[in-house]
């Protein structure tokens, strides 16, 4: 656990990687909503949807492992 908290205090651009993480798992989950807010209904929608769902949904664990791992680690 503890290279684990290390990785998620990792500095890119001036900011830790567990911020990164966050940001990102959080854009892609506005953009899974906006599909199926936004666009009109279709097959292809709800296949992004998914697809986007799915990867927000494994960012976002591996956001809250980087997290938890700095107070156990």
């Amino acid at each position: 656990m503890n290279a684990l908290a290390h990785t998620a205090y990792t500095t890119i651009l001036g900011l830790p990687l567990v911020f990164w993480i966050g940001t990102l798992s959080y854009v892609l989950l506005a953009i899974t909503v906006g599909l199926m807010v936004f666009l009109k209904r279709g097959p292809k929608r709800l296949k992004w949807h998914r697809w986007l769902g799915a990867i927000t949904f494994i960012l976002a664990t591996f956001h809250m492992l980087l997290g938890v791992s700095a107070y156990f680690g």
